[in-house]
């Protein structure tokens, strides 16, 4: 399958810029904070680590071929701090491009609407591609990104699957 590639958007605030590995180097005190990961789970990554999680985001698709993967960092633009980052995992069902979404904005930069932003941004940048359909696995506990995915107009099923609410979202593609 040949999957988009990332490419840089741009916002009022913010920058989304394509994934690199060195921006592990400044992404690693971005995440940082141990509160990031009380809902998704796992712990602060040390900067091997995260420099070895870039390196396979990179690749642009799942070893077998069945997904794409879309990184950006996000930045303010006008201080060019990085300060988080979104991502999309574009599959196939039936004939129709899906995206699996997710976000995460460092603890000194939230409840500012960074993470709607770059989110409402990177969707749009799916729908010009022809992804028409959007889900986000978000744990019922954390208020913030549930906020988000209701900002984001996307819908909250009453069921859990696997101890997270996946929200869903039609979208009207660009083309």
């Amino acid at each position: 399958m040949n999957w988009p590639q990332a490419t840089s958007i741009v916002t009022d605030r913010l920058l989304l810029e394509p994934l690199e590995v060195h921006h592990a180097t400044e992404m690693v005190e971005t995440l940082s904070s141990p509160d990031l990961y009380t809902y998704i789970g796992g712990t602060s990554p040390s900067l091997p680590e995260l420099e070895r999680l870039y390196a396979l985001q990179l690749a642009g698709a799942s070893p077998t071929g069945d997904a794409g993967w879309l990184n950006w960092i996000v930045r303010e633009a006008n201080r060019s701090t990085a300060i988080g980052y979104v991502q999309a995992t574009v599959t196939m069902a039936d004939t129709r491009n899906q995206a699996d979404i997710a976000w995460v904005i460092g603890a000194d930069h939230q409840r500012r609407g960074f993470a709607t932003e770059a989110a409402r941004a990177m969707i749009a940048w799916l729908a010009d591609r022809q992804v028409t359909e959007l889900r986000a696995a978000i744990h019922p506990g954390n208020e913030s990104s549930n906020r988000v995915a209701e900002r984001l107009g996307m819908n909250r099923p009453d069921a859990i699957d696997d101890g997270e609410v996946i929200w869903h979202a039609e979208l009207q593609t660009g083309r």
